[in-house]
């Protein structure tokens, strides 16, 4: 099952038809089943969704909203290549706005929560060296749940836009970085967010997600000097 963040407004039936392909063909894009550069066709994707190619549209627009394609006349829907030089700034913002989460994170948590971040710390241990796809699907479930925890919906939406951005130059680097050294680090900021759950102090967790950011920022473009 595709993670989304929780919404509060309500949809018409074919609204929701129009975010729930988004969400699956953006989930395709950042787990990169469609790697930069593949070219999505509208017909085939409204065949496979059984809708028109209208819906179809609708989505890519949204998609090329948030940079994860470019629409090119005469060429199609590209699948884009993420910028190096653009990722600095990125990260900036998506510092600024964990910091900013605090505020907006209720409590006490909510029954289970706990629960989800522990089990999500064990499947990031249970996965098998080189699995990327897995690695994926698990950072976004995880990711997915961290937004969850804050009621600003503007907030919670824009750095999910963010990070959909840059989790997939993780996957294009992630062979270079010497996989445990990755395990070890995401499943310590897993850890983390468990302890400041535990002592409920939601503007502790919203500086720990920052600082994990930041850390994530530095891997990255460690890897991508060194490569």
């Amino acid at each position: 099952m595709i993670p989304a963040l929780n919404q509060t407004a309500a949809r018409t039936a074919p609204q929701q038809r129009i975010a729930a392909i988004y969400q699956e063909i953006r989930y395709r894009i950042c787990t990169n089943r469609y790697p930069p550069d593949t070219l999505l066709r509208e017909e085939e994707l409204a065949r496979e969704y059984s809708v028109s190619r209208s819906p179809i549209r609708r989505v890519f627009s949204m998609l090329e909203h948030e940079g994860l394609v470019e629409i090119k006349h005469g060429i199609g829907t590209l699948v884009t290549r993420i910028e190096p030089e653009l990722l600095a700034d990125v990260y900036a913002v998506r510092m600024i706005l964990a910091e900013a989460m605090g505020p907006f994170i209720e409590t006490p948590f909510a029954e289970g929560t706990r629960e989800f971040f522990v089990r999500c710390g064990e499947e990031f241990l249970a996965l098998q060296q080189g699995d990327e796809i897995g690695f994926a699907e698990t950072n976004i479930r995880y990711f997915v749940g961290l937004m969850d925890l804050a009621a600003n919906k503007t907030l919670r939406e824009m750095q999910c836009n963010l990070f959909f951005q840059t989790s997939r130059m993780w996957l294009l680097l992630l062979r270079s970085i010497p996989w445990e050294d990755t395990i070890n680090a995401v499943h310590d900021e897993v850890d983390e967010v468990v302890r400041r759950i535990d002592v409920e102090d939601p503007i502790g967790l919203g500086f720990a997600i920052r600082n994990h950011i930041f850390e994530s920022q530095q891997r990255l473009f460690k890897a991508l000097h060194e490569g």
